[in-house]
């Protein structure tokens, strides 16, 4: 970014490790401590993975995963409106934020990843597909709203997950395709970093 912008651009960094989405108000205000923000402003985030990682962990039945999916999703509305309110931001506030991936290949395997049961992961969870689809259509949605950008991580990061081997999964790229989960089973490789970075990069350059 400050290749980009200048070496005088001003980078703050308020990621919480475990965040939900009901954290990202706090995070924000952490960044933000007194609006209006003079400055024009570009914000990037990842957020709803761990909400959906909770919601895996508790094999919630639909009725309790849509009611808790659909908190998260107004979470987050309420977080990328505050950024997008000229109120606040009077010179302009820009927004690039992701959808949410998983690990499974959309097969709902949670034992795929070899330590899942130490994050509290185990079994199968069919109902995590209809939801990851909910929350990504309304994070969408929420983009187009509030006219952000998202980048679609799991369009990307699907069949680089841990079962990128199996050739039934709609997800599935071929042999030799590198996974870019790592062994905590939620967070990317190295690679995947580098992967999530370039589709932000590449956003914010257009």
């Amino acid at each position: 970014m400050k290749k980009k912008f200048g070496s005088n651009l001003e980078v703050a960094d308020c990621a919480k490790w475990g965040a939900r989405d009901d954290d990202l108000a706090g995070q924000i205000q952490k960044c933000f401590p007194t609006t209006p923000e003079p400055k024009k402003t570009l914000t990037v985030f990842t957020m709803g993975g761990n909400d959906l990682a909770d919601m895996a962990k508790n094999h919630l039945d639909v009725t309790a995963a849509t009611a808790q999916a659909d908190q998260a999703i107004a979470d987050a509305r309420s977080a990328v409106e505050w950024l997008k309110d000229p109120k606040n931001f009077p010179n302009g506030s820009y927004v690039v934020f992701a959808n949410v991936y998983e690990y499974t290949d959309l097969s709902a395997n949670l034992d795929s990843c070899p330590l899942a049961s130490t994050a509290g992961l185990s079994g199968t969870w069919q109902t995590g597909v209809s939801i990851l689809t909910r929350v990504d259509e309304q994070y969408m949605k929420i983009a187009v709203d509030t006219q952000s950008d998202m980048i679609f991580m799991e369009e990307s990061f699907c069949g680089h997950g841990y079962e990128n081997t199996d050739q039934s999964l709609q997800c599935y790229r071929g042999p030799n395709t590198e996974r870019w989960f790592d062994l905590t089973c939620i967070h990317p490789t190295p690679k995947g970093h580098s992967v999530i970075a370039d589709l932000f990069t590449k956003t914010i350059e257009e």
